[in-house]
């Protein structure tokens, strides 16, 4: 190899060592180098998985309700009792203590709530 030669080829090694450092590997960003993958499916919406306990305890003025709930496996929450607040007052009208509910939490707070 030519002297001459030599530093060119060195400064196109280089810039390719750099472009192939970045992340993608230097490819273009729409095709992520995979030739058959179709369009990028869209998440699943999070759905707040049901809660089945008992009421103990209705409290209208504060807005809470105190609930001995099952174990949930989706939350990693073993089985416990505990006041929450609901998301709307209007939401404890429909149930009575000692009744067996189902619920969802939202926010940390109970988004709905019917008989079971």
């Amino acid at each position: 190899m030519s002297k001459r030669l030599l530093p060119l080829v060195l400064v196109c090694l280089v810039a390719a060592t750099a472009t192939l450092a970045q992340p993608g590997g230097g490819r273009p960003r729409g095709g992520g180098g995979r030739a058959s993958a179709g369009p990028a499916k869209p998440a699943k919406p999070y759905a707040a998985p049901d809660l089945i306990g008992v009421v103990k305890a209705i409290d209208a003025d504060t807005g809470r309700v105190t609930i001995a709930y099952e174990a949930s496996d989706a939350l990693g929450w073993p089985a416990s009792t505990q006041p929450f607040p609901v998301a709307k007052t209007a939401l404890l009208k429909d149930v009575t203590v000692g009744e067996k509910v189902r619920f969802q939490l939202e926010s940390q707070q109970i988004s709905a709530i019917k008989p079971f």
